[in-house]
């Protein structure tokens, strides 16, 4: 167990976390006033970091386990948003002028963590959040194992036990074939870089653009949440342009074209105006009720 103080001055760390919440009961990771754990895979092994902090002091207490707590400290000042730099964010007109002053404290955060975001993120590829959700809870708490340091949380499965699955035996989590073997390939590309210094965020996002279903939505999630990117921008998914296009332009429906023409002038700031378009609680009007999904288990 190691001990860490780090000043955190006017980063809101409730806010900036909240992200890694992204999943409901996710067995990894627990975000509360004042606390912050999550459970993961380091590239020094499996480690648990604690955070807490009182709001009313500029300071966060970081505590880590594990093999990868080392790890985790040296990463803690990326993975709390303490090196997000705002320098040159000043939108000028409504409604992001606002909410750019009501979240000022918010930053944009960077795990570190490549293998256990790239399993997340591809859990989640074309499905509802609450099956992602129920699917992603499942995998850790059967192929996972105990979170160093926490009664609570464990860790993911590594990729060493998700690579020698066949597809058929992620059907139990939910999990189709496609997303399986998705899955599959991006832990076997995972153990390989698990064996050898890990190379820049450019060189690795290249090579996983060759991996079976690590398209240009996973890599951009990647991107913002692994590598802590302001200005990338999320593209390829259903619902986030036109959340883009309505708080900037009034427009309904949006996509990744129109999206990417809006968000231009916010250079190098994209990112960080796609979290304040979420935190703005407001959505286009629907104009048809969602198509209900059909269980894999029913198949």
């Amino acid at each position: 167990m190691t001990d860490l103080t780090l000043p955190t001055g006017d980063v809101n760390l409730a806010t900036s976390l909240a992200p890694f919440l992204m999943l409901a009961r996710d067995p990894t990771v627990r975000l509360s006033p004042g606390l912050f754990e999550r459970a993961t895979l380091t590239p020094e092994g499996p480690g648990t970091i604690a955070v807490t902090w009182d709001p009313a002091r500029p300071e966060a207490l970081v505590r880590t386990h594990g093999d990868g707590a080392g790890w985790l400290q040296r990463q803690a000042p990326a993975m709390l948003g303490l090196l997000d730099d705002v320098t040159g964010f000043a939108p000028t007109t409504d409604p992001l002028r606002t909410l750019w002053r009501r979240h000022q404290g918010d930053r944009v955060t960077a795990s570190g963590t490549l293998w256990h975001d790239l399993a997340w993120f591809i859990v989640q590829q074309r499905v509802t959040r609450g099956e992602a959700a129920a699917s992603w809870s499942q995998l850790v708490n059967t192929l996972g194992s105990p979170a160093p340091g926490s009664a609570d949380l464990n860790i993911p499965p590594s990729p060493a036990v998700i690579g020698r699955l066949t597809y058929d035996r992620l059907h139990r989590f939910g999990i189709e074939r496609q997303r399986a073997e998705n899955l599959i390939a991006a832990a076997r590309f995972a153990y390989r870089m698990h064996q050898a210094p890990w190379p820049d965020q450019e060189t690795t996002l290249t090579g996983l653009g060759m991996v079976r279903g690590v398209g240009p939505w996973t890599r951009s999630c990647l991107s913002t949440f692994t590598w802590g990117s302001a200005d990338t921008v999320i593209t390829g998914d259903a619902g986030i342009p036109s959340l883009v296009t309505w708080l900037l332009a009034g427009e309904r429906r949006g996509d990744d074209e129109r999206m990417l023409q809006l968000l231009e002038p916010y250079r190098p700031h994209r990112y960080r105006v796609i979290r304040l378009a979420f935190a703005s609680g407001s959505r286009p009007p629907r104009r048809a009720p969602r198509t209900p999904v059909n269980p894999i288990r029913s198949r």
